[in-house]
């Protein structure tokens, strides 16, 4: 069998990429081109390739810092979607791609790189690969969607300046603008968005009648509920599910050991 390389992507790569994410995630390619057409601005990627053509490819979205106590947060990246074509899996791209992903991320100035393993059993071929381990927990909690108060909703720009008066002196991941915007197409492609309420903030999106709820930030713990019930209410949903961090439970973000505190706020997840 022809041997594989692995070079950077360039943007002439977005349309074939956009097929095999779809045969792989099964997104459809509206979605896979909002994407590509952000990722210039919010990182990049590397590509398998063989026989000329793109077999596999793993993404890099480093716009991002880990804000809060230090006086010179560090720049973070995220390893996103790899993803290698059904019939050339086993050959070992997976791993390659993933090793050459850490590279480009700290060639591009990432101090650390960190992911979302897809299924459980990917957390130990993520610290086997990179010594990356579970650095955040989470748990999903379930409530009954009702208009208890008014919601708005928000630009990315704006739900990201909001963000960062809502957190302001603690620990949490800060994005930029064009991943923000990615965020708010990727919620809005699946029937939802970025939005306020209760003085509090959150991105959701849609799964049938249930409102999943990605990102939920409140002034005050109490109000929690509240904006879910609303968002989702505005939303037409029956029920919403939110996903809240905890000190144990579900297993969330993978990252370097002893790089990100276990009360940063992180929450902006892209599965």
């Amino acid at each position: 069998m022809t041997e594989y390389t692995i070079r950077e992507y360039g943007p002439g790569d977005a349309p074939a990429l956009s097929l095999l994410w779809r045969d792989v995630f099964g997104d459809p390619p509206g979605f896979t081109a909002e994407f590509y057409a952000l990722l210039p601005e919010m990182g990049s990627a590397v590509v398998a390739e063989m026989d000329g053509r793109p077999v596999g490819a793993a993404h890099v979205m480093d716009g991002f810092t880990l804000a809060g106590k230090k006086k010179k947060p560090p720049r973070v990246g995220y390893l996103y979607a790899v993803m290698v074509a059904a019939e050339y899996r086993g050959l070992g791209i997976g791993k390659a791609l993933t090793g050459a992903a850490a590279e480009l991320a700290q060639k591009r100035g990432a101090a650390f790189l960190t992911t979302l393993p897809a299924d459980a059993p990917l957390y130990g071929w993520y610290h086997r690969l990179l010594g990356l381990d579970c650095a955040l927990y989470r748990r999903a909690h379930t409530v009954s969607c009702a208009p208890v108060t008014p919601v708005e909703e928000l630009t990315a720009e704006t739900y990201l300046a909001r963000r960062e008066a809502l957190l302001e002196g603690r620990n949490h991941l800060c994005p930029t603008e064009a991943t923000m915007e990615f965020m708010r197409r990727f919620c809005k492609f699946y029937g939802g968005g970025l939005y306020a309420a209760a003085g509090g903030l959150c991105t959701a999106e849609l799964d049938g009648d249930t409102c999943l709820i990605k990102e939920l930030i409140a002034d005050t713990p109490e109000r929690c509920e509240a904006i879910a019930a609303s968002v989702g209410a505005s939303l037409g949903a029956k029920t919403c599910t939110c996903y809240l961090p905890a000190p144990e439970g579900e297993s969330y973000i993978a990252a370097p050991p002893g790089t990100v505190p276990a009360d940063c706020v992180w929450n902006l997840a892209f599965d």
